[in-house]
């Protein structure tokens, strides 16, 4: 017969099991990447019976956006449909000039354009034109109108297809790439000529420096880090709630580590600024096998920053064709934008144009690439409904 002491040990053993295996399920250890949240990945085509406005946009909603901040909203028409930026939606400190958001709306804009080749349509752009200044505006702001037309290029399809097929697998992938794989320079030409990519080890060496004093630059500001930590996103109850933002599973952890920080309490903003600092300086930057950047000729021109969201969206859908992995490193081009504001100096566009072995134009979109060791989870999604709005709505 057992002791009580033996009764009550085991008893208490039971019920710590059943706290930890709660707190398991509640933080969403065992479902990484499932959920109501990641609905959209599985409904990118839409549903028949939609209508040609609204099919394409499940897959605008899959775009890449900075920090999972999807800051889009559609109206769609009966043959078109009004684009809208949603400024509430901003990165603040992070992105004082909404460059970031107006480039993420750019990345919704080359899905969208994908997907309506999938029902004999061009999605043909009318953009606006704007500057960007800094800005604290909170409110909705239209962006471009798109006209839905019989698609005039019956090959067009066919040579876009692996691009459209990418749509639903594309990732960013913050984890290790494959050390010592490079990507050989056939396949970067195929990647598109619209970004200059470094692959030479010494350059690279300087690059990676640069992105890396970028981010410890970036999380000294307290403002930026404070702005920034809010789209941080932990359990499955705060995922669920949000549906945007950079989850745990989004981090680029190993799966044991993930599974044990859902389990330890939430990280702190300074924490999470840590973690972001040594993954960038000991696995992004070392692993990566080339660095890109993409260049525009005007900075501070609104079509520019959607056509560098645009061009990041189709180079990273095309790497995805190609199994590679891909990451958005913009953490020089933030501060250089932070800086302006400030008042400060700031030599990063010298510096990265000299690296890259360009002449002209400014540094708009920093990113890695490489054979990713690990597949990178979906990100959540907002609901379908909440980013459309009724038409005449204004």
């Amino acid at each position: 017969m057992p002791s009580r002491r033996g009764v009550i040990a085991g008893g208490a053993g039971a019920a710590v099991l059943a706290a930890l295996g709660y707190r398991a399920w509640d933080r969403g250890v065992f479902s990484a990447g499932e959920g109501r949240a990641y609905a959209a990945w599985n409904e990118w085509q839409g549903h028949a019976g939609e209508g040609p406005a609204r099919r394409p946009l499940h897959a605008a909603i899959l775009a890449a956006s900075a920090h999972n901040s999807q800051p889009w909203m559609f109206e769609p028409h009966e043959d078109s449909i009004t684009v809208y930026a949603d400024l509430s939606r901003n990165l603040g400190a992070a992105d004082p000039c909404r460059r970031e958001l107006y480039a993420s709306i750019g990345c919704a804009l080359a899905n969208l354009q994908l997907a309506a080749l999938t029902f004999d349509l061009d999605a043909i752009i009318h953009q606006n034109a704007g500057r960007l200044e800094p800005t604290h505006a909170t409110n909705v702001v239209e962006v471009a109108k798109i006209s839905l037309i019989a698609r005039m290029d019956p090959g067009l399809r066919s040579t876009l297809q692996p691009l459209v097929d990418a749509i639903p697998n594309r990732h960013t992938n913050r984890g290790y790439y494959q050390h010592g794989n490079p990507v050989d320079a056939a396949t970067l030409g195929k990647l598109g000529s619209r970004a200059a990519f470094i692959t030479d080890k010494a350059a690279m060496k300087d690059f990676g420096a640069l992105i890396v004093e970028g981010t410890r630059r970036f999380i000294a500001d307290r403002q930026m880090s404070e702005d920034s930590g809010r789209w941080l996103r932990t359990g499955r109850r705060e995922v669920e709630e949000h549906r945007d933002g950079i989850a745990t599973d989004n981090a680029g952890l190993s799966s044991v580590t993930n599974a044990l920080a859902k389990l330890m309490p939430d990280q702190t903003v300074t924490g999470a600024d840590r973690y972001w600092l040594a993954s960038t300086r000991e696995v992004q930057v070392p692993t990566a096998a080339a660095f890109g950047v993409l260049f525009t000729t005007d900075r501070f021109a609104i079509a520019e920053a959607i056509a560098a969201g645009t061009n990041w969206q189709m180079l990273h859908l095309a790497a995805t064709s190609f199994d590679l992995a891909a990451q958005p490193l913009n953490q020089p081009i933030e501060m250089m934008d932070r800086d302006l504001v400030l008042g400060r100096k700031n030599d990063y566009g010298k510096e990265i144009r000299r690296m890259a072995g360009v002449k002209t134009g400014d540094p708009a979109f920093i990113f890695r690439l490489g054979y990713p060791e690990d597949a990178a989870l979906p990100s959540p999604r907002r609901p379908f409904d909440a980013v459309i709005r009724s038409t005449g709505v204004a």
